[in-house]
């Protein structure tokens, strides 16, 4: 069964190793298990590590180089969606790898001579290198907004009036809009500020694990009337506060199929076996028993089976559901100046 991951962050990995001078990262760690899980398509995240908090920009270009590197001399990876002068993306053997950014907080750094200009050029520079996601704040707060596990004096924790200009700008762009991470405040602040269909790429149910990461059953209920997608998260500590383990797991893919339908439900992993050995500037990794890393999502789709979800849901949930979603929302671009073809739902 083909599943889509809607978030990874293999791209760390790939660049700590190339920085090694290691070649063909992704062919050779990621591949493999990438293939043995069924996953054919993913959301891949340019991530600046807290290691590098105070040099972000610098950081974020050295991912970008070291990354588009190993992938442009991938005989497993296909960049997607395929350029104005390519052919529609066909069925092959290679992974569609979409590139997506974990946290904005570089941009601020970016060429420009004022803030205004700084935003402006980065979606335009970003665009243009196939990038087309993104999560405006990490654990952390920025120009832009704020994420959960922020260490800031600030008591405002939504977006920023920059914030909702990079809105405006993701828009033009048609960029898929991500809320996880964010706070509450900024959740629903980017819900308000935008109308096209949002995802939560990683995120779980906060009625089953509360942790703030989590989502409530309204920011559940708003992704889901405007069309948007859930994935589930198999990171540890926001499958369980306790025990996390893969039929805990599960329970959050019950509780939001119950809660929204299935039509609203993907998976986005989150997978952290490959940066264990790293100092990334963060906790030691909390994993999920039974679902540590891509080569065990076959178990996974066998045991939701036998919690009674049938074949056609998990056919939706494991692909169709996050590859209809990314395909119309990409297909919807502006025909003149970026114009904006969604209206709100």
């Amino acid at each position: 069964m083909k599943v889509f991951d809607l978030h990874s962050d293999l791209f760390t990995d790939i660049a700590w190793r190339k920085s090694r001078g290691e070649k063909s990262v992704f062919d050779r760690v990621h591949y493999p298990k990438l293939k043995a899980g069924g996953i054919t398509s993913i959301i891949c995240v340019f991530w600046v590590e807290p290691k590098f908090a105070n040099q972000s920009y610098e950081r974020f270009k050295q991912l970008l180089t070291y990354v588009m590197e190993d992938l442009n001399s991938s005989k497993h990876a296909a960049l997607s969606p395929p350029s104005s002068r390519e052919k529609k993306l066909v069925e092959t053997e290679k992974i569609n790898i979409y590139l997506g950014l974990e946290g904005l907080t570089f941009m601020e750094d970016w060429e420009g001579e004022t803030t205004l200009s700084k935003i402006e050029n980065a979606f335009t520079y970003l665009s243009e290198h196939k990038i087309m996601h993104s999560i405006f704040a990490w654990n952390e707060h920025n120009f832009l907004a704020t994420g959960t596990g922020a260490d800031c004096v600030s008591s405002f924790k939504g977006l920023t009036d920059y914030g909702k200009i990079a809105v405006a700008y993701a828009n033009r762009q048609n960029w898929v809009l991500d809320v996880s991470h964010l706070t509450e405040t900024s959740f629903w602040d980017m819900y308000n500020t935008t109308n096209h269909p949002i995802i939560a790429s990683h995120s779980n149910a906060k009625s089953v694990c509360m942790h703030e990461r989590n989502l409530t059953d309204e920011q559940i209920k708003a992704i889901a009337h405007r069309g948007g997608m859930i994935g589930l998260n198999a990171y540890g500590a926001f499958v369980d506060e306790e025990e996390p383990t893969i039929d805990r797991f599960i329970d959050h893919a019950v509780y939001i199929a119950n809660l929204v339908g299935p039509q609203h439900l993907a998976f986005g992993f989150d997978f952290v076996d490959y940066l264990h050995s790293y100092d990334l500037g963060t906790a030691s990794p909390v994993y999920t028993k039974g679902l540590e890393d891509a080569s065990t999502v076959p178990d996974l789709l066998e045991k939701m089976s036998k919690r009674g979800f049938t074949n056609a849901e998990l056919e939706a949930i494991s692909f169709e559901n996050a590859h209809s979603y990314i395909t119309n929302h990409l297909s919807k671009r502006g025909s003149i100046n970026g114009t904006n073809t969604y209206s709100s739902r």
